[in-house]
């Protein structure tokens, strides 16, 4: 009997079901981005503990961001739950945790209200290095091998901003400490 794909990758699509969500409420204005920005002020001072996690599910209404970020998790990010060591969810889970606690650090030195592109980037970087034999296409115009997606995406947002992307460099980071310390070394 084969395994429905929901319970085959369960953090995968939780969290693609709440970006998505969070991202039409505000399209609809049933929220806006001043109720889900990440403040540290509003968080420790006012008690507005929500902030913690929205900041991770909300993406501007920006549509090609939000396109991108979504067929980033759609393609990478559930190969990544399937591909976590035994048990897979229970992994993936201290995963997804320790990157978003170590981007809320980040979040104290950069400026980064909304941390979910940022996630993503961490997260791709993370698959891209675990999978180093695919072959990923960039909007269908250039072949990269995996390794070098994280890298040819950093060039794109440098050449399309005109601004060094600083914090994508630092999401790189963190996602290059946490593959040494857990793949890398135990290999």
């Amino acid at each position: 009997m084969a395994t429905s794909p929901l319970y085959r990758a369960p953090i995968y699509h939780v969290i693609t079901i709440l970006t998505r969500d969070s991202s039409c409420h505000e399209r609809f204005q049933f929220i806006t981005e001043m109720n889900v920005y990440f403040n540290w002020p509003l968080v420790f001072k006012k008690g507005e503990y929500w902030r913690l996690l929205t900041t991770f599910l909300y993406l501007k209404t920006n549509a090609l961001d939000f396109y991108l970020y979504m067929s980033f998790f759609v393609r990478f990010m559930s190969t990544l739950e399937e591909s976590s060591p035994p048990p897979q969810t229970k992994n993936f889970l201290r995963m997804v945790l320790t990157i978003a606690g170590c981007l809320i650090l980040a979040a104290q030195v950069f400026y980064m209200p909304f941390i979910a592109n940022y996630f993503s980037y961490t997260m791709l970087y993370l698959w891209a290095w675990r999978h180093p034999q695919y072959r990923v296409s960039i909007l269908g115009l250039v072949d990269v091998k995996a390794p070098f997606l994280p890298w040819m995406l950093l060039l794109l947002r440098w050449a399309s901003s005109g601004r060094w992307p600083a914090t994508d460099c630092a999401c790189a980071f963190i996602g290059h400490v946490y593959y040494f310390l857990t793949d890398f070394r135990q290999t």
